[in-house]
């Protein structure tokens, strides 16, 4: 294992340990939905890094309204507002992205 990959490592561990302590958890998140789990009224996505979370990773998420999740396809870009304090996330402001760029 390279210092590179324990650097990356310490820094995800951080980020993770600051999302779910930070008083203002509420973020913004780009990404692609990968699974839809319609039974248990989640969704997983890809997210692309933003502040609170500086990398790319696959989280799960709980649309607040379970009206959202039906509006939802398996390979769709999206943007959504989530809280990082809670797992799953909770997720509101569910929709489709503008075309850009955006994690795989």
């Amino acid at each position: 294992m390279t210092t590179q990959f324990f650097r990356a490592l310490a820094g995800a561990g951080m980020a993770l340990t600051i999302a779910a302590t930070s008083p203002s958890a509420i973020a913004h998140i780009h990404g692609t939905i990968v699974k839809i789990d319609r039974a248990h009224g989640t969704f997983m996505i890809h997210h692309d890094p933003f502040p609170l979370m500086p990398m790319a990773m696959t989280m799960e998420v709980e649309p607040k309204r379970r009206a959202d999740l039906q509006k939802l396809h398996v390979g769709e870009v999206i943007d959504a507002t989530v809280d990082t304090a809670n797992e799953p996330w909770p997720g509101t402001d569910i929709r489709p992205a503008p075309a850009r760029g955006h994690a795989k």
